[in-house]
């Protein structure tokens, strides 16, 4: 078998007993296996900290550029820069998470608020202005809904546009494989599925073809 070369870091957010989103995250985990080191982290297992009062002072210290923390407050975050290492030892990210209430669970936020972070995932400065420090990477967001947005004009979602705003602000280029209407179009579940999986097995072949 071929060595491996690159490190791709996979994410799921699939607490839900017969996931959707299960069945894509391990579509591509099963087609990605042996063409390239996987690293699994599930959110549901090892949740990021949300942004609170005991570390949220600390995290916009770090963003304003503190570094002299003590051992207390660098075990406050340490939770937030080991999902930053995770990132940055990567050379692909999958995410795969489900749509509520129109936009990112909140455990997802959590781990977008983790990695985005000043001198680790972007930088700033007065002349340049912010800068993605993360532009050796790429990224893949597996999005699953009950409700067919692509298909409303009354009603929209969020987690698309989220996802890959910070995604873009990290420097990462990114794409995204969508399964909406899981629910409200049973009778084509077995077709949205399946155009999902044909998608990812497409996107597999392209990124380790070599």
């Amino acid at each position: 078998m071929k060595k491996n070369t690159t490190k791709t870091l996979v994410i799921n957010y699939t607490p839900r007993k017969g996931s959707y989103t299960k069945i894509l995250f391990d579509e591509f985990v099963e087609l990605a296996r042996g063409k390239t080191e996987l690293v699994h982290m599930d959110l549901c297992e090892t949740p990021p900290d949300l942004l609170l009062a005991e570390n949220l002072d600390l995290i916009m210290e770090w963003n304003g550029g503190r570094r002299d923390f003590s051992k207390s407050e660098l075990s406050l975050l340490s939770n937030h820069h080991g999902y930053i290492d995770g990132l940055l030892k990567a050379d692909h990210i999958v995410i795969a998470f489900p749509i509520y209430n129109f936009t990112l669970p909140a455990t997802v936020k959590a781990w977008v608020d983790a990695i985005v972070v000043s001198d680790k995932t972007f930088s700033f400065s007065p002349e340049a202005g912010f800068r993605g420090l993360c532009t050796d990477k790429k990224a893949l967001s597996i999005i699953v809904s009950g409700f067919d947005y692509g298909n409303s004009d009354d009603v929209k979602e969020y987690a698309s546009s989220t996802i890959r705003q910070n995604f873009d602000f990290m420097g990462i280029e990114s794409e995204q494989i969508s399964a909406f209407g899981v629910d409200q179009n049973r009778d084509r579940l077995d077709s949205i599925l399946n155009t999902a999986k044909l998608e990812i097995k497409a996107l597999v072949d392209r990124w380790y073809s070599n």
